[in-house]
């Protein structure tokens, strides 16, 4: 198991996003300040993720993500592993808290399940559907560079 990301489940993503491309200047790999999603290289070989609390809680097909915690999340650990369903059986059986079932989100690219860890914090386990292509630029900078 690797972690490949931290994701923060932010309120108000265009300025999160803005913040952290143009204040800290983190090269957005991908996303836009329109796309509620965003991912930033951080050169440590993990990736820093922005995402729109209300698209993850929409993702578990809640609006308040979990009815035990006060409020929706606000940070989801990602970790990649070779098998989601393997690795997701291992860790009910060892006690994780499941939030959900492995399934395919095509639309993300993944194949994930989710759980919770002791504490109420959400992790995320996944792999990709199709195998990731390392791109020469960041897609932000390609689709400027196109307009």
């Amino acid at each position: 198991m690797r972690c490949s990301y931290i994701r923060l489940l932010v309120n108000d993503y265009e300025a999160c996003f803005h913040f952290y491309s143009d204040v800290l200047g983190l090269p957005v790999l991908w996303g836009d300040e329109k796309s509620r999603y965003a991912e930033f290289d951080v050169r440590s070989g993990t990736r820093l993720a922005l995402n729109q609390r209300e698209v993850m809680a929409e993702a578990l097909e809640t609006d308040t993500a979990d009815p035990e915690l006060p409020h929706q999340d606000r940070l989801a650990v990602i970790f990649e592993v070779d098998d989601v369903d393997e690795e997701a059986a291992r860790l009910t059986a060892g006690g994780a808290r499941q939030v959900m079932e492995p399934r395919d989100w095509t639309a993300w690219g993944i194949r994930a399940a989710h759980f919770r860890d002791p504490d109420g914090y959400l992790l995320e386990i996944n792999r990709p559907l199709i195998p990731m292509v390392e791109l020469d630029e960041p897609v932000r900078d390609m689709e400027s560079s196109e307009g």
